[in-house]
């Protein structure tokens, strides 16, 4: 393996983010991801296709928002919406433990939705220290909109799998998730349009 046999694969994903639009239309073929990895002896492919999959999902969740006329939002805040939907008022804290991301990422992306009046932050009626995060009204309004681009991403990923290989992928990802992030299984709350 010479470090120049992966340049085609690293340079493609070299920049590429959820939010990054040059990924939209993430060129590859699957041949050459076979050729790539039958150079690599001993060496897992999945990191690489976790993030083809996570590009290609967030670049799909991000063409359904913009068909529906939500600009102002990239997709990883529909983690942070899906667990706000209904009316439930949670802190920081407990945002980061239920979408397994760090307290820090979710005050950013709460103060983007904050700034964009779709959130706002409330003091806890137990305790005063501690701040709350529920959806405004606006905020709200973006259920219906997240549960379709849910519902269609499922039945995309579904048609070209099929239920049963899809909750095979499911339940290996998420137990491949586990093993660099262990997390209590109480806190995974299935799929949700946040790619």
């Amino acid at each position: 393996f010479r470090k120049t046999d992966s340049t085609f694969f690293y340079q493609m994903f070299a920049n590429c983010s959820p939010s990054n639009e040059s990924c939209d239309s993430i060129p590859f073929d699957i041949e050459q991801i076979r050729e790539f990895a039958m150079r690599l002896p001993n060496q897992t492919m999945v990191p690489f296709l976790a993030g083809l999959l996570l590009a290609g999902t967030s670049a799909f969740v991000a063409e359904e928002m913009r068909k529906r006329g939500i600009e102002d939002l990239i997709p990883s805040h529909g983690n942070l919406l899906v667990h706000l939907f209904g009316g439930e008022a949670l802190t920081v804290t407990e945002l980061a433990q239920r979408t397994g991301r760090t307290k820090s990422t979710i005050s950013v992306l709460a103060g983007k939705l904050e700034k964009t009046g779709y959130l706002r932050r409330e003091p806890d009626p137990a305790d005063a220290r501690l701040l709350r995060l529920r959806l405004t009204k606006k905020g709200e309004a973006l259920e219906d909109a997240f549960a379709e681009i849910t519902a269609e991403m499922h039945r995309k990923i579904s048609e070209g799998l099929g239920e049963q290989e899809l909750a095979v992928l499911e339940a290996l990802l998420a137990k491949s998730a586990q093993i660099f992030n262990p997390q209590p299984d109480s806190v995974y709350r299935g799929p949700v349009a946040n790619a």
